[in-house]
């Protein structure tokens, strides 16, 4: 059954919650302000006035809002709830619960659920679910149903306040960008790569991009992809390093086509990816590499390849996508917002024909020394 649409309560405050970032012990408190400044330059970013903002136990509240923002982008924060700010006051409550009585009335069931963070309270959670309930089921008629219900109406107390809310809007969770450290990152124009920079964000990382360019039009799609990255940086700066392919080649890729060596170009490519990466991380401070690898994907991601690549790595090298299917990565792009840059028209690198992918390092080293790339 369809439900016709009925103007909500409007909301004078967001809920924040965070997820893992309550595991932490001593350090809580530094990521708890990291968090909190990250929504701060949020709000001012996107033109959100609020009155201010308040970490209590366990809890980000941002106060006096107008509109609803877009958490979302904020990494670090789990759920979020546009809500009712209301005098710690039962009968307060009840007068504004009457806001939602036009929905509720909509709806063949609803329920009420209240949580408690000060628990000095009385009466408790159970008690106010079962007070609030019966003047809802008084007033519009619904059944009240435990499991599932079609409706469900938030009662959060604080310290000094209610919250009354009725949504749980899903964040990507995770830690503030920068919390964690720096990394470089091995970005292209394709899927994987802007999705697994991501990941690594979402836990903490700051990253430094780098780019090995092969045409104008695949450089133009890493710079769209940097911006939308970007803005999930917190107002962070992501520095973009581009560098020729034919450099990193050293003026010999096309020397390559059409000789013996043809079939291991895409692991000579990476391998010179990885030993420039480390050249620049150990440059800017870096800690390690992200690189969008995903186990047995194509030819230079067989389990060899991807050792006799690696050799030339002097830092960990972090594959956050190595066992995830195609379409679990195609729908996390979609969610953030790459996917449609990604499969953009642009001119990417040829493809050797019939590629090696058992190569071992050894060969790969005697085959370096023969071209000179070593």
């Amino acid at each position: 059954m369809s439900v016709p649409e009925v103007p909500r309560p409007g909301a004078n405050a967001v809920i924040v919650r965070y997820g893992e970032i309550s595991l932490k012990g001593r350090n809580r408190s530094q990521f708890e302000q990291k968090l909190r400044n990250d929504l701060a330059w949020f709000m001012g970013r996107h033109g959100h006035p609020y009155a201010g903002i308040a970490v209590e136990r366990g809890r980000i509240y941002i106060r006096g809002t107008e509109g609803v923002p877009d958490l979302r982008m904020v990494l670090g924060v789990y759920s979020y709830s546009p809500a009712l700010e209301l005098p710690r006051d039962i009968e307060a409550l009840k007068a504004e619960t009457a806001r939602y009585f036009p929905e509720i009335r909509l709806r063949r069931s609803f329920r009420v659920s209240c949580q408690r963070i000060a628990k000095d309270f009385s009466p408790d959670s159970m008690g106010v679910e079962k007070e609030i309930g019966t003047l809802i089921t008084e007033n519009t008629g619904t059944p009240v149903r435990l499991k599932d219900p079609d409706f469900e109406l938030h009662v959060e107390i604080g310290q000094r306040h209610f919250y009354l809310f009725s949504e749980k809007i899903r964040g990507f969770g995770g830690f503030p960008v920068g919390s964690a450290g720096r990394l470089v990152s091995l970005i292209s124009g394709g899927i994987d790569s802007p999705v697994a920079t991501f990941l690594m964000m979402k836990r903490g990382v700051l990253p430094l991009l780098l780019h090995f360019a092969v045409s104008e039009s695949e450089t133009a799609k890493v710079l769209r992809l940097r911006d939308r990255l970007q803005e999930f940086a917190a107002g962070q700066e992501l520095e973009l390093i581009v560098i020729p392919r034919e450099d990193l080649f050293l003026g010999k890729l096309a020397s390559l086509y059409g000789s013996r060596h043809e079939p291991y170009v895409c692991v000579i490519c990476k391998y010179l990816m990885h030993k420039k990466a480390s050249e620049i991380a150990r440059r800017e401070g870096a800690l390690g590499v992200i690189s969008g690898d995903n186990l047995a994907q194509v030819a230079s991601q067989t389990l060899k390849n991807l050792y006799a690549s690696r050799s030339a790595a002097e830092f960990p090298v972090y594959s956050p996508l190595i066992a995830w299917e195609k379409g679990e990565t195609m729908a996390l792009a979609r969610q953030i917002g790459t996917y449609d840059i990604s499969i953009s028209n642009s001119e990417g690198c040829t493809t050797p024909r019939n590629p090696k992918t058992g190569v071992d390092c050894e060969r790969l080293l005697r085959i370096l020394e023969r071209t000179g790339l070593k």
